[in-house]
C-alpha cells in the first residue's frame, strides 16, 4: 500500500492569519461534503475538488471518487491511501463523495504516558470535551503498541452498496508504530448525517502506511483535541444524490458494520 499526496500551493492554511482575500479561516468549524448514508448507498461521485476542501480546512478525512481509498488530511497535505498500492501525485481537480475537514486549532491538549486501549483512549478524549452533544477535532501523535487498519478498493460502475465493498476491503495489522490517528468525534444524533461515535484514519511517521482505523492501542505521546459547535454541510446536487435512500432502516448497524465498529 503506498500513497499519493497533495499540498495546496502557495496559500499556508496552517496559519490563524488571513489569506489573500482577507478572509480568516474559521477555527474548529466543521466543513462536510456530502454523508455518510449516501455513501452507504452507494454514491461515489461528488463534485467537490481537493483544491476546494482545503479552502475550508487543513485537517481532516474522507475519502475519492469511485471509492479509491482512504483520505487523511494532515497540516494542509492530503495523503491518499489506495488498496492496489499504486502511488502518484493527486491534483487539486480530483473530487471526493463525502469528506470532512477543518482549520484546526487544538484547545486542550494532554500527554499519554501510559498505555491505552481503544475504550481508554477514547475516555480520555470524552473528559477532555465535557459535552457529549458537540464534536470534536482529534488528533494523537506518538507511539502506538499497534493498529489496525482498512482500505477501501476503487469501485467501477455500476457501483456496488458499501456494504459489499467493505466485506472484501483488506484489513492490514500493522504492530508497533509511530505516527498521526486523527478525525472526529460525532455525536450521536447526527448518525447517517455523519458517523457517531468515533471516526479515525492514521498515517505512520514515515508517510508509507495507513488508512481507515478498526482498532489501536496507543503508548505514549500528545493527544490533541479541538471542540466543534459550528457545522456546514454542503450536499451533492446530483442525480445519484438525489436517488439515495438516505433513511434506511438499519442504518445504525449499516454504519457499524462499515466503520469496522
Amino acid at each position: 500500500m503506498k500513497l499519493k499526496c497533495y499540498s495546496v500551493g502557495d496559500v499556508d492554511t496552517r496559519s490563524s492569519a488571513a489569506d489573500s482575500t482577507g478572509v480568516r479561516p474559521r477555527m474548529n468549524r466543521l466543513y462536510q461534503t456530502s454523508t455518510m448514508a449516501a455513501l452507504l448507498d452507494a454514491v461515489y461521485d461528488g463534485e467537490t475538488t481537493l483544491d476546494e476542501l482545503l479552502m475550508h480546512g487543513n485537517f481532516g478525512l474522507g475519502t475519492f471518487n469511485g471509492l479509491d481509498g482512504e483520505m487523511i488530511v494532515n497540516d494542509s497535505v492530503i495523503h491518499q491511501f489506495r488498496a492496489d498500492g499504486q502511488a502518484g501525485r493527486v491534483p487539486g481537480d480530483l473530487r471526493t463523495p463525502f469528506a470532512c475537514v477543518t482549520f484546526f486549532n487544538p484547545e486542550k491538549e494532554y500527554m499519554i504516558d501510559t498505555a491505552q486501549d481503544k475504550e481508554g483512549f477514547e475516555a480520555i478524549v470524552d473528559r477532555l470535551v465535557n459535552n457529549p452533544n458537540l464534536f470534536a477535532a482529534v488528533r494523537f501523535t506518538g507511539m502506538f503498541e499497534r493498529v489496525e487498519t482498512r482500505t477501501v478498493f476503487c469501485q467501477c460502475k455500476p457501483y456496488p452498496p458499501m456494504l459489499e465493498v467493505v466485506a472484501r476491503q483488506p484489513t492490514m495489522q500493522l504492530g508497533a508504530a509511530t505516527g498521526t490517528m486523527l478525525g472526529f468525534r460525532t455525536p450521536g444524533y447526527m448518525q447517517g448525517v455523519n458517523v457517531a461515535g468515533y471516526h479515525l484514519h492514521f498515517l505512520t511517521e514515515d508517510g508509507r502506511r495507513g488508512g481507515h482505523v478498526t482498532d489501536y492501542g496507543v503508548l505514549r505521546g500528545r493527544l490533541e483535541v479541538g471542540v466543534i459547535s459550528d457545522v456546514e454541510i454542503q450536499l451533492p446536487r446530483t442525480e445519484q444524490f438525489a436517488r439515495a435512500n438516505l433513511s434506511p432502516e438499519n442504518i445504525h448497524e449499516a454504519i457499524r458494520v462499515a466503520e469496522g465498529g
